[in-house]
């Protein structure tokens, strides 16, 4: 084979090679409008019913890259089978012309930083603002809750031992005791245009908002109050 027609070979495998590479991308180009168009249209509609510009995205679990819609002329409707929320949502593409529908799975994601811990603590530990990291997470994915400030679990006291890097939740801290059990507290008793203050003691630990059970200095009768503040117990 001459010099000639082996550099004519050449060029034939590379344009058949590169129309093979073009087709392989021309799915993957037209799956990503149509995915580009739902998420730009349903990060909108998140905006407008939250009010919420967060850092946020929007994939299709489970569904191939290279997916493409049929043929739509007028162009898809698109609804939604719930309201919009973090976290998985089910979606209903639609066409009239030519008439189908599609079923598809979407995840909203949200991106917030939220209060994660720095180090280990351990069970009953008050936690510190050293002990806190806010980092950025889905929160679709934080189904059990979370904080978004510091100050919101700063004091607050650990149900349990808890490794560094965990995400805090609400069921897994406790307020802190601000009324020890036999601690001097002042009792308020609230009554139709009349407020009395006497002396008590504390017959049990209290936590913000908590009743216990505290006994009147004076008259030694023990009622039930709430935790009103450090060393503050309100009776109804």
């Amino acid at each position: 084979m001459s010099i000639v027609e082996n550099l004519r070979h050449r060029r034939i495998f590379a344009a058949i090679f590169l129309a093979g590479i073009a087709l392989l991308c021309a799915p993957l180009a037209q799956a990503s409008d149509w995915q580009k168009e739902v998420e730009q249209r349903l990060l909108k509609r998140w905006q407008e019913i939250s009010g919420d510009k967060a850092d946020s995205a929007i994939s299709f679990p489970g569904l191939q890259a290279n997916y493409q819609l049929p043929d739509c002329a007028a162009g898809f409707e698109l609804a939604l089978v719930k309201p919009l929320q973090a976290g998985r949502n089910g979606l209903e593409l639609s066409c009239s012309a030519p008439y189908w529908k599609q079923h598809l799975a979407l995840q909203l994601h949200i991106y917030k930083p939220v209060a994660v811990l720095r180090q280990a603590v351990s069970a009953d530990q008050p936690l510190t603002s050293a002990d806190i990291s806010m980092v950025r997470h889905d929160i679709g994915e934080l189904t059990k809750g979370y904080y978004i400030r510091k100050e919101d679990v700063n004091e607050q006291v650990s149900r349990r031992s808890q490794r560094a890097g965990t995400v805090l939740s609400p069921d897994m801290l406790d307020p802190p005791i601000i009324i020890s059990r036999n601690e001097r507290v002042k009792i308020r008793v609230n009554r139709p245009g009349i407020q009395i203050q006497m002396n008590g003691t504390a017959l049990e630990n209290g936590r913000l908002d908590e009743r216990i059970r505290v006994r009147n200095e004076q008259s030694q009768k023990i009622v039930f109050g709430r935790v009103a503040g450090r060393g503050l117990v309100q009776v109804e």
